[in-house]
C-alpha cells in the first residue's frame, strides 16, 4: 500500500511540475523569463508562458518553416540575437490597464544597447505574453514576424 501511495504521489508531483507557472505580477513574469539568462541559460519553452493566440502564431509559424525548410525565426527574440551576454538587465514596472500591462526591458547584448516591450494580457491562468516588440535599428514586433511568409521575404 505504501508503495502504491508513494507512486501516486509521484505521478502528482510530476504533474504538477509539469505545469507551467502562474503569474500575478506582470514584472515577475518577465523577470522568471530573463532568469535563465542571467545564470548563463536560456528559455527552454517561452510558448509556456504566451498567451493562447501568440502561442498558435507560433505553432503555425513553426509549420510552415518546416513546410518551406527554412527558419522564420532564426533568433532568440528575448535577447535580439542568436548568441547572448546579456548585462545591465532593466525591468521596468509594469503600465497596467485592465487586462493588459506593457513591461518595457533594456539590457546590453554583448555590450549593444537593446529595447524591448512585453505587452501581456491577464487570462484565468495568470499572466501571459502576448507580443513583444524590439526598439532601435531592426525594430520588430513579434506577432508580425511569427505570421510573415518565408517564401515571400
Amino acid at each position: 500500500m505504501r508503495v502504491f501511495l508513494l507512486i501516486i504521489g509521484l505521478l502528482f508531483a510530476t504533474a504538477a511540475a509539469a505545469q507551467p507557472p502562474v503569474f500575478n505580477d506582470p514584472k515577475g513574469l518577465v523577470a522568471h523569463v530573463y532568469a535563465p539568462y542571467e545564470a548563463g541559460g536560456f528559455y527552454e519553452d517561452l510558448t509556456e508562458l504566451f498567451s493562447p493566440t501568440l502561442r498558435q502564431l507560433w505553432e503555425d509559424m513553426a509549420a510552415r518553416s518546416q513546410a518551406a525548410d527554412m527558419p522564420i525565426i532564426d533568433f532568440d527574440p528575448l535577447v535580439n540575437g542568436q548568441d547572448f551576454e546579456l548585462a545591465e538587465l532593466v525591468i521596468a514596472d509594469p503600465a497596467v490597464a485592465g487586462d493588459t500591462a506593457t513591461v518595457a526591458v533594456s539590457f546590453l547584448n554583448f555590450g549593444d544597447a537593446q529595447e524591448l516591450r512585453f505587452t501581456l494580457v491577464r487570462r484565468a491562468e495568470g499572466w501571459k505574453i502576448d507580443d513583444i516588440e524590439a526598439f532601435g535599428e531592426y525594430a520588430w514586433r513579434l506577432s508580425e514576424l511569427l505570421a510573415a511568409d518565408p517564401l515571400l521575404n
